[in-house]
């Protein structure tokens, strides 16, 4: 495994540089079609696709139900659903993560959506997924050996495979007390934090009073969208700029560059865009380097912004403004005139002009005229900052001639354990 993950690594450090779109365009239906004749007949559900001949804008669009549903079919090394789910569930309910397929690492995912979702990866794939993240994430640091205190959900064989001489890679399980889990990384004085978030801006609020006392070189931001706010918050406590990461169950898609730029991985992802207004789009995803699960025209939920003009680090990879959130994460309201959509960003942009009172908050749609607004402030402040944010949601409607929508304020935000935090979301069942 040592000896792959360091191919990997050298191949990505050593790979050439595209320097147009065309060139990268060429270097994608290369790979694509040594893929589709390499990999992809191994795939019952794609086989036939492959025999007659079919191009790319042949295959179906799939989701994750599509997805899960046809998990057999689309595996190339014959799993089957119920027993990997049975091995996935019960590292979840133990909280062992080491038990494999044989000799694949099964993980479960339930993302932002709530919906299990399950991946399947052989040794050659966490090699890869290594070596690319210690190009593109983690630069090692030679003659050094770098501490990553990672904050995850569940932990996985593919995140332990960082463990090296040149890494120590401590699990700290966001399911226990997170005044038990900051005890433990004041202990271990991590050189490299990630973790989602809503979990770093505990950690950076622990730090600023004086409960915490750790100086990380490097923070990693995953899981949840990084709003500006908390990106400063955090960044300024700590002094150390934020590298995001955007990833999922569905692989690693993207990283930011020393610009703050978000770029996706496009030499080994192709992207198609599914247009939702102007600049944001849903990602539609092809990954010509998963071979034990082929990603084919994967259709995200997630809402990204194409980045208006090109970033200046030079890259020619597609570049976001940001990733907005899920589908889910847009507020919708009917009105005489038809629907209309608040997207996230609009309404946390809102908020930041308002007030900056409070510790964290959740704007959550619960029914086609209802909102609440959940917050997390002191108790002194909660009236006055829940007043200001309930004055900015109905000046927003109000200016999109949204009428009678009832906003409730709630003390305190509405999670479980281990969840990832969604700033603002639509829960209408």
């Amino acid at each position: 495994m040592k000896l792959k993950i360091v191919y990997y690594w050298l191949y990505f450090r050593f790979k050439r540089k595209f320097k147009t779109r065309k060139e990268l365009i060429r270097y994608q239906q290369r790979k694509l079609q040594s893929f589709f004749a390499k990999i992809l007949i191994q795939s019952p559900y794609y086989v036939t696709f492959v025999k007659e001949g079919k191009v790319l804008d042949d295959f179906p669009i799939i989701n994750k139900q599509i997805f899960m549903e046809m998990f057999d079919q689309i595996n190339t090394q014959g799993i089957k659903k119920q027993q990997a789910m049975e091995i996935a569930l019960q590292a979840e309910e133990s909280r062992n993560f080491s038990p494999e397929y044989g000799n694949l690492t099964v993980g479960l995912s339930t993302g932002t959506s709530g919906k299990r979702g399950l991946f399947v990866v052989s040794e050659k794939e966490r090699a890869q997924w290594v070596g690319l993240v210690m190009n593109r994430v983690i630069k090692p640091v030679f003659f050094k050996k770098q501490k990553i205190a990672f904050f995850l959900r569940a932990n996985s064989n593919l995140y332990s495979s960082i463990q090296s001489s040149l890494f120590e890679f401590a699990y700290f399980d966001i399911f226990k007390p997170i005044d038990e889990l900051l005890t433990d990384l004041n202990a271990y004085q991590p050189d490299i934090l990630a973790a989602q978030p809503s979990v770093l801006s505990d950690i950076a609020d622990r730090q600023q009073i004086g409960l915490l006392h750790i100086s990380p070189k490097q923070i990693i931001s995953f899981a949840e969208v990084l709003q500006d706010e908390d990106n400063h918050f955090i960044s300024s406590v700590f002094n150390v700029s934020i590298t995001q990461v955007y990833q999922c169950t569905e692989g690693f898609l993207g990283v930011s560059c020393a610009h703050g730029t978000i770029h996706l991985n496009e030499d080994f992802l192709l992207i198609e865009k599914k247009t939702i207004e102007g600049r944001r789009f849903h990602p539609v995803i092809t990954d010509f380097t998963r071979s034990t699960q082929p990603i084919i025209r994967y259709e995200l939920d997630d809402i990204l912004i194409e980045r208006e003009s090109p970033c200046p680090c030079g890259s020619v990879f597609l570049g976001l403004e940001r990733i907005e959130g899920r589908a889910d994460d847009v507020l919708v309201f009917t009105t005489s005139e038809g629907k209309v959509k608040l997207y996230p960003d609009i309404i946390c942009r809102m908020i930041a002009r308002r007030t900056n009172d409070f510790r964290s908050y959740r704007i959550v749609q619960t029914g086609e005229s209802h909102v609440r607004i959940e917050l997390d402030c002191d108790p002194g402040d909660f009236d006055t900052v829940g007043q200001k944010i309930q004055a900015g949601i109905e000046d927003l409607l109000q200016t999109n001639h949204v009428y009678s929508i009832i906003i409730e304020l709630q003390k305190g935000i509405t999670t479980s354990p281990g969840s990832k935090l969604r700033k603002v979301t639509r829960a209408i069942l």
